[in-house]
């Protein structure tokens, strides 16, 4: 399957994201879950490949109850997030 895709399934269908959505014109979140969070970093390292980390990773902010990653940091270089998840429909 294509990239974009799974990326969509990882993301929607099940219950590692609790929340997603464009906070601004550039940057895509979503907020993981603390006991899904490795499910969802090897859903990732999946789709991207084992590139994911060649640049020393990126950053994710430790919240009350969750992990908050901005996607376009971290897969934007593969896959176009507004492709995936329309800033109409996702918006934060």
């Amino acid at each position: 399957m294509n990239e974009e895709l799974e990326l969509y399934k990882l993301c929607c269908d099940g219950d590692l994201i609790t929340e997603l959505g464009w906070v601004s014109e550039t940057e895509f979140y979503v907020w993981v879950s603390y006991w899904c969070l490795e499910d969802f970093m090897r859903g990732l390292e999946k789709i991207c490949g084992p590139e994911l980390f060649d640049d020393g990773g990126f950053e994710a902010y430790m919240q009350t109850g969750g992990v908050c990653i901005d996607l376009t940091e971290a897969v934007g270089w593969c896959i176009d997030l507004e492709t995936v998840f329309s800033k109409e429909k996702y918006k934060h």
